[in-house]
């Protein structure tokens, strides 16, 4: 792929298998996910609803989070939560949330890690990728319009964080921009890890064919764009904006 460093493929062992979305208002984030990116959705309470996107990864819109709670959690598909939340403590984290169980979804737990960065665990063998997403930078097969097809978490030293995503999860990791080090999980989506901005700890990408137009409709739909597109060449377009709830997001395009 033109202009992308190439990522060692990670051991597919333990993908991301479902995004948790932060909203504060949860009937306006199903209208305007639904509307905006095409996502199924399956209400489960009043604070909760599932959702599918066009590549049929899981997704939860989540209300009822603390004050300054992240924009999104990745949670990672493990074979035992407990096990995997005592193996993150033992590296340095702490127990965000103790497991609890979610119809349909199964086992659910979250941890803290070094650098304050919110992760989750999930047990949930059929949310659980088996194959990598298609990249959505550089040259080459894109993902579906409208999948979560990067996610970007915040870590303060990378060396450390390296060694935690290989350890734990079988993640291989390559630093590549100044601040930023990319990551590949083996199976779903990959991402990067950031070592600048702190008070931005996880932000979601979804792929659309049209950045500049995309932001537009979702100025129309409530929604308020965070500065104009941006093209790097061999890359991609990246989006950034608030969904109608306050939610920060990003959008990647060719």
């Amino acid at each position: 792929m033109a202009g992308l460093p190439k990522v060692p493929r990670g051991s597919g062992e333990h993908p991301i298998a479902l995004v948790a979305i932060t909203s504060t208002k949860l009937d306006a984030s199903k209208a305007f996910y639904a509307a905006q990116f095409g996502w199924e959705m399956m209400p489960l309470s009043s604070e909760a609803c599932a959702c599918s996107t066009q590549a049929g990864q899981a997704v939860a819109l989540r209300a009822g989070n603390p004050k300054g709670f992240p924009a999104m959690v990745p949670f990672i598909a493990v074979e035992d939560v407990d096990k995997a939340l005592a193996r993150a403590v033992a590296a340095g984290c702490t127990v965000e949330k103790p497991k609890w169980k979610v119809p349909i979804v199964g086992d659910l737990a979250r941890f803290t890690d070094p650098s304050g960065t919110i992760w989750g665990l999930t047990r949930s063998p059929e949310m659980k990728p088996r194959e990598p997403l298609p990249q959505a930078l550089g040259d080459g097969p894109k993902p579906p319009p409208g999948s979560i097809c990067n996610v970007e978490l915040y870590a303060r030293d990378f060396a450390q964080c390296a060694q935690f995503v290989r350890e734990q999860f079988g993640w291989q990791t390559l630093e590549s921009m100044p601040g930023y080090m990319m990551f590949d999980a083996g199976a779903g989506m990959g991402g990067v890890f950031q070592s600048h901005t702190p008070s931005l700890p996880a932000v979601a990408y979804v792929y659309v064919e049209d950045v500049k137009r995309k932001l537009a409709a979702i100025e129309q739909a409530g929604g308020k764009r965070t500065g104009d597109p941006m093209s790097m060449p061999g890359m991609g377009t990246f989006g950034y904006f608030n969904d109608p709830t306050g939610t920060a997001m990003g959008l990647i395009g060719p």
